[in-house]
């Protein structure tokens, strides 16, 4: 109740019992106590009195309610004010809420205005759900980077639900912790929320620890409307000294399959809530086979790696020469014996064409002349000299293989000192 004299307050307290309510009463004298009323939320109707000199003006105490929630009833109540006349012209009150002068009328049209309240905002919540479920499909479909995927989600629960903080928890590589992959708050966070978003980047839970500890341990979500009545952490504490009340979290899991856990805090007391919870699991699930799909691939990709520098070495630990060249002649894999006999690393040969920068250029039309019958099947190997080094004419002698599926030309060859012709005739 809003700049409601207590007396008059009473009064109505007394009509809404005889016709079966039970009132959960308090009263905001003022601007400040009304924000700050709101911000704990849980309330189902705002009366406003707005009779005494100093209260809060009719437009900005509409305004404040609208702000903290678009759905929630305003009702004046003033016994001096009926619709249409002047006074609520004035005071702003005409058209944009209802106002009750006869105490007795307030249960049954308060009844009436509830249940409508209650209809736009299932309607509303179920569209702007609905929004934000397309929007975390479509960046589940851009095939986003796994940290970046998690910062996406959060922002965009976070903001549709308009949530404080919102983290993922994702186990460790040795999966005995939760860590968090990504933390958001609300832009504009008052300090202390952001302090405590900041102080989440740095804290670790082992299974059954804390709320998103449990969550983890038993694949279970978990919806705590009031963080007072739960048990002390020193994280729940710290969430309500920033004035965080509720703490929603769910298990980022198919079957018994749990990639980590979505949490979120906000200010004010929020009873669970079924389309919310829906969601979540519907996301959750979502998120779950995204991330442990990136997590295999990403093992398989390490695999792969440790089995190709495996081969690496022993290539370059083989004494033949070995590139492998594409059905055009450009290099696909050069190991070190090649790299060196021809003067570049292999990233500076990667792609180009190895005879113009293997082969002297008189020879040229010769060696790919030859490469083309090998790759024709009707040779198997060819020959061609290198470029000059220290003064020694070289040859290299080819044995190809062509690789099926289109893997190139796999080339083993053996390089030789090519003596010079005036060297061969003063030796005769």
């Amino acid at each position: 109740m809003v700049d409601v004299p207590e007396s008059y307050a009473a009064l109505l307290a007394t009509h809404m019992a005889e016709a079966g309510w039970q009132m959960e009463r308090e009263h905001a004298d003022g601007a400040d106590a009304l924000s700050a009323a709101l911000a704990r939320r849980g309330w189902s109707a705002v009366l406003y009195g707005g009779d005494e000199p100093d209260a809060v003006p009719a437009r900005k105490a509409l305004a404040l309610v609208r702000q903290a929630d678009p759905h929630l009833p305003f009702v004046a109540v003033s016994p001096n004010v009926r619709r249409g006349d002047l006074s609520s012209v004035i005071r702003g009150l005409d058209d944009a809420a209802m106002v009750i002068s006869n105490p007795r009328e307030l249960a049954p049209r308060l009844t009436k205005e509830l249940d409508a309240a209650r209809l736009r905002q299932r309607v509303g919540s179920a569209h702007h759900l609905l929004l934000a479920q397309q929007t975390i499909a479509d960046h589940l479909a851009a095939g986003l980077d796994s940290e970046v995927l998690c910062e996406r989600v959060l922002a965009t629960l976070g903001e549709t639900l308009g949530w404080s903080v919102g983290t993922i928890w994702r186990p460790s590589d040795e999966r005995s912790m939760l860590r968090p992959t990504a933390v958001w708050h609300a832009a504009g966070s008052a300090p202390e929320v952001v302090e405590f978003a900041e102080h989440t980047r740095e804290e670790r839970f082992a299974p059954g620890q804390g709320v998103p500890g449990r969550v983890w341990a038993f694949r279970r979500p978990s919806w705590i409307s009031d963080l007072s009545r739960d048990a002390r952490t020193v994280r729940s504490t710290g969430a309500m000294r920033a004035g965080l009340m509720t703490a929603v979290a769910f298990p980022l899991a198919v079957g018994d399959d749990c990639e980590g856990v979505i949490e979120f805090l906000t200010r004010g007391v929020n009873e669970a809530n079924g389309e919310i919870s829906s969601m979540f699991a519907t996301v959750g699930a979502q998120l779950a086979q995204y991330l442990d799909r990136r997590r295999r691939e990403h093992a398989e990709s390490m695999r792969l790696h440790a089995q190709l520098d495996r081969t690496r070495g022993y290539l370059d630990a083989a004494g033949a020469l070995i590139v492998v060249l594409d059905r055009d002649g450009r290099v696909l894999l050069a190991n070190a014996r090649a790299c060196s006999i021809v003067g570049l690393d292999e990233p500076e040969m990667i792609g180009n064409d190895w005879f113009a920068i293997a082969v002297p250029k008189s020879g040229r039309p010769a060696a790919r002349a030859a490469f083309e019958q090998l790759v024709t099947g009707d040779a198997d190997g060819l020959g061609h000299r290198l470029p000059s080094g220290e003064g020694q004419r070289r040859a290299v002698v080819w044995h190809g293989t062509v690789l099926d599926d289109d893997g190139g030309v796999l080339m083993l060859g053996h390089a030789e000192v090519v003596a010079r012709r005036a060297a061969i005739a003063a030796a005769g």
